[in-house]
């Protein structure tokens, strides 16, 4: 059950993110490309604009997983709050990274939501099934088997 639910969360929370950011490119809420990062870093920059699109993806399969995994060790954080300072965290680094100055001139509104939906999606499914699969474990009779006959 734990595996499934982990795939699951990660898989459509990650497309749903790469949806939005494409959605927020296309209709100009954000002044930078998703996949501006190939030419900065000189990485897949001749490649197919879907093979860069599908690298952010893995990338951000990757950290969607590490979330989930933190999530369901600190179940008891609360996740509204969290998921929103890492959203800002996560803007702010991303706008610094492409204005090049600790003062950041735009931040992206639209983008900082979309980031905080999707944390408090794989932070709260984490947290509401660790926290599910410790009552169940602690409800167990420790001979259930032998209290029935």
């Amino acid at each position: 059950m734990r595996l499934k639910v982990f795939f699951w969360t990660i898989l459509c929370s990650s497309l749903t993110f790469i949806l939005s950011l494409k959605i927020l490119k296309t209709f100009s809420f954000m002044k930078f490309s998703p996949t501006g990062w190939t030419k900065k870093y000189h990485v897949f920059s001749d490649s197919h604009i879907l093979v860069k699109w599908f690298i952010l993806w893995i990338l951000i399969l990757a950290i969607a997983g590490i979330l989930f995994t933190l999530a369901e060790l600190l179940k008891k954080v609360r996740t509204d709050f969290m998921s929103l300072v890492i959203a800002v965290i996560i803007v702010w680094g991303i706008e610094w990274s492409v204005q090049k100055t600790i003062y950041i001139h735009k931040f992206s509104i639209p983008l900082a939501v979309v980031i905080a939906i999707h944390l408090l999606w794989i932070l709260e499914t984490a947290s509401y099934h660790a926290r599910i699969r410790s009552l169940v474990s602690r409800n167990k009779l420790s001979n259930s088997s032998n209290v029935l006959k």
